[in-house]
């Protein structure tokens, strides 16, 4: 039996910061204030809406308002991140995201708040993440040695598992207390406290130089190209995708499940969604100090198949059953955390480094756009077989899709390629292996 060889994609990459521990530290830190306080006040604006409106419709709008601009331009913003020095692009975005925070605290607290205003900045806030998140994406693999890359994938990950449970307490607190426009304010000084961190870190100029980068169509087009001309990357991006719609939607009905069909009111699905959060956590903890391994689309198979069989089991669960729906999304809570940051480490180890902003940029969409699609589909469907019937489609699906990642021929070649890049000893290892194989 002979195995195909493998295709070893080893890419020049800027050499690593001389304190690159620290560089890492001060980064995040900077996010860390920039994210919980984005996220407190986008609680705030929810509950604003909330108690304004009463209405489903107008927290679903306010909901695609603060995706659907960065999964449009998200591309432009991976095209920028390989264009200019993703450092100031970084920075540049932050501050977008503060002026604006501070711009509307401002006409909020000269008395001119409205459902509308909202809506507009969670839509702006909406347009800064899609330059952020490529080149934060395109960054980060950059600033640490190769083995550490599921590691600082974690780290950035654990910040919105955090602000997943923290943001809505001081959000909702904050505008209680001292009003809406006090949260806009602390969320601008995070901002400002991510830009400082972000001046202080030395993060290397390493951008794309050629004549196609300076083009912004060749350039985008460059970014398809790369995505379209690597099938195994392109089988993987297709099948996350699908598997993402079905699991954003089912995330939307997790309060309906506890009211609905577990007949709890509104503490259990607090709970509910607490546990969820405390449990990611553990799980971010665990990947961290792991590391993932080398096999790291053997983690994102096992992540995904497992959660689609506990969708599975919670749909089956009868309604005098709520303390074993607590456990089984406890459980979830712990592999689904493990599903993100390998991902993420497969596409930045597969892309030349000055084309991954486009290719991430073009993944951020695929993210992004598959929440809206989900969420309609979680809510049509669910009105027609049920919220717990809903759960077990769902969860066969997403089971599939965990199975094919790990079962694909393709997928498993690409899983074999990406372990051996993890050091240059292991990559002349493998192909030796593979080549007495064949002979």
């Amino acid at each position: 039996m002979t195995e195909d060889k493998l295709e070893v994609k080893e890419y020049d990459r800027p050499p690593l910061p001389k304190n690159w521990l620290s560089t890492v530290v001060i980064i995040w830190l900077g996010q860390a204030a920039s994210i919980l306080t984005a996220y407190a006040s986008i609680y705030a604006g929810v509950w604003f809406v909330t108690e304004t409106t009463d209405s489903a419709l107008m927290l679903a709008l306010a909901s695609l308002c603060s995706m659907l601009p960065q999964g449009l331009l998200a591309p432009i913003g991976g095209v920028v991140a390989d264009r200019f020095n993703r450092k100031y692009v970084l920075i540049a975005a932050d501050a977008f995201v503060g002026a604006m925070a501070l711009l509307m605290g401002v006409i909020i607290a000269m008395g001119h708040v409205s459902v509308p205003l909202v809506l507009i900045m969670g839509a702006l806030r909406s347009v800064g993440e899609a330059f952020h998140v490529p080149a934060m994406e395109a960054t980060l693999p950059l600033l640490v040695p190769k083995k550490h890359v599921v590691r600082v994938n974690t780290l950035n990950q654990s910040l919105w598992s955090m602000a997943l449970v923290v943001g809505p307490v001081i959000g909702i607190f904050l505008y209680t207390v001292v009003g809406f426009q006090m949260v806009l304010f602390l969320n601008a000084a995070g901002c400002a406290v991510a830009c400082l961190a972000l001046s202080f870190a030395k993060i290397p100029n390493f951008h794309d130089e050629s004549d196609e980068a300076r083009h912004p169509i060749a350039s985008l087009k460059a970014g398809f190209d790369t995505l379209r001309a690597d099938k195994a990357l392109l089988i993987l991006c297709v099948v996350v995708m699908c598997m993402m719609a079905m699991y954003t939607g089912i995330n939307s009905l997790f309060p309906l499940m506890t009211y609905d069909h577990f007949n709890g009111d509104g503490y259990a699905a607090s709970f509910i969604e607490a546990t969820y959060g405390v449990a990611s956590l553990v799980g971010i903890a665990v990947l961290f100090v792991w590391g993932g391994g080398r096999h790291l689309l053997r983690v994102v198979a096992f992540s995904g198949t497992f959660a689609g069989l506990i969708l599975v089991a919670t749909g089956l669960l009868s309604p005098d059953m709520f303390f074993w729906f607590a456990v089984l999304t406890a459980i979830s809570g712990v592999i689904e955390s493990m599903f993100n940051g390998p991902l993420l480490a497969v596409v930045q180890k597969r892309v030349p480094p000055e084309k991954l902003g486009r290719v991430m940029g073009l993944f951020t969409t695929v993210t992004a756009l598959s929440s809206p699609i989900g969420l309609g589909l979680a809510g049509t469907c669910a009105e027609f077989t049920g919220v717990a019937m809903w759960f077990v489609i769902a969860g066969v699906v997403v089971t599939a899709g965990g199975l094919m990642l790990g079962l694909l021929p393709s997928l498993r070649k690409l899983d074999r390629e990406v372990a051996a890049t993890f050091d240059e000893v292991d990559v002349k290892k493998t192909n030796h292996q593979v080549e007495k194989a064949a002979e």
